[in-house]
């Protein structure tokens, strides 16, 4: 993923993906971290299509998943 000088300065940085992704799970939206080619550190995006999910988003989503199924199970 390209990131622009701009999008970079404005958004929020992290030293580590372990600390990107812990403030990913707590969103009440799907989030991914990933590595800025301008800075070195990580940065979070909503753009998941396509992409390799954290674990806790996956669980996420099958939990969603699996409430919805039993909603509609006679």
């Amino acid at each position: 993923m390209k990131t622009t000088y701009g999008i970079c300065t404005r958004k929020k940085r992290f030293a580590s993906r372990a600390a990107a992704e812990a403030v990913a799970e707590r969103a009440d939206v799907p989030l991914r971290a990933y590595k800025c080619e301008l800075c070195h550190q990580y940065h979070l995006t909503g753009r998941t299509k396509g992409m390799k999910l954290p674990a806790f988003e996956v669980d996420r989503r099958r939990a969603l998943k699996a409430r919805r199924r039993s909603r509609t199970a006679p």
